[in-house]
């Protein structure tokens, strides 16, 4: 038994065979498609309505987890920068003290001419010839010269101080 096809380009219907008599076109797909079994749209329906549940169920999930992680993070980025602005009081105290500790020795004797590099701070200059970046405030004193510890003049001759310890290590060391 064979299902009677209506032509799609011209309107004829009941088409019996595979070619439509009034314009020739081929109908063998369209008869193919005609034969297959139907799907009750029932079920379809419901797999569809199954489908958006779980699709909306995993992007609300994933907007939690987001939500949550960028939460986290954020907290923990917030802590540590707490941490770090407490540690950084810690060591202003510290240098602080230190500074003051340096200010009481400030007591120099004699040293030498140093011109100024490229790459070169008064910081950078107390940590190589005193091992203490500190030692820069003994520098400064030294050269009335230098209006602003923060910017040193590349080729500029300044004086490094020798400290009192290594003056009277001389000092005694000549006498001998």
């Amino acid at each position: 038994m064979t299902e009677k096809l209506t032509c799609p380009v011209c309107d004829r219907t009941e088409i019996e065979t595979n070619i439509c008599p009034n314009c020739e076109t081929d109908l063998s797909t369209i008869k193919l498609l005609k034969e297959l079994p139907q799907v009750e749209e029932k079920d379809n329906k419901k797999s569809q309505k199954l489908f958006i549940i779980t699709l909306a169920s995993v992007l609300i999930m994933g907007l939690l987890v987001g939500n949550l992680t960028g939460y986290f993070v954020s907290k923990n980025n917030f802590n540590n920068r707490l941490q770090a602005i407490n540690q950084n009081k810690n060591q202003s105290t510290e240098v602080a003290k230190k500074s003051e500790a340096i200010k009481s020795e400030l007591n120099w004797c004699g040293g030498f001419n140093y011109r100024v590099k490229s790459g070169d701070s008064l910081y950078m200059l107390g940590l190589r010839f005193y091992g203490d970046g500190d030692g820069w405030q003994l520098i400064f004193q030294a050269n009335p010269t230098i209006n602003n510890p923060q910017n040193l003049q590349i080729g500029q001759v300044i004086l490094i101080p020798n400290l009192t310890e290594l003056c009277q290590t001389n000092q005694s060391y000549m006498q001998r």
